[in-house]
C-alpha cells in the first residue's frame, strides 16, 4: 500500500481536497476508494497555554533558577547510588 502524508484543509462545504498532484501520483481517479486517516492539529493557542502553567506559583522564580535548585542536590543523591 502506498502513502502520501499532507496538510489539507477542510473546505466550507466539509470536503477535503486532493492535489492534482497527488491524485497522479497515487494513480487516483473519480470514484477510487482510499484510506483516509486524520489528525488534527494542536491549536498554538493551547500550546502557548502550557507553557504559562506554573505562571502563577510564587516559588518558581524563573526557570533557570529553578532548574538549578532541582538539580543541586544530584551529585549528593549520585555518591548515595553509587555507595549501594
Amino acid at each position: 500500500m502506498k502513502t502520501i502524508n499532507y496538510t489539507a484543509k477542510i473546505l466550507p462545504d466539509g470536503h477535503i481536497s486532493l492535489p492534482e498532484k497527488i491524485k497522479k501520483e497515487m494513480g487516483l481517479a473519480v470514484n477510487s476508494v482510499v484510506r483516509i486517516t486524520l489528525e488534527s492539529d494542536t491549536p498554538r493557542e493551547n500550546i502557548i497555554k502550557a507553557f504559562g502553567a506554573w505562571s502563577e506559583r510564587s516559588e518558581i522564580k524563573d526557570g533557570v533558577t529553578y532548574v538549578e535548585d532541582m538539580r543541586s542536590g544530584w551529585d549528593k543523591r549520585t555518591k548515595r547510588i553509587d555507595n549501594v
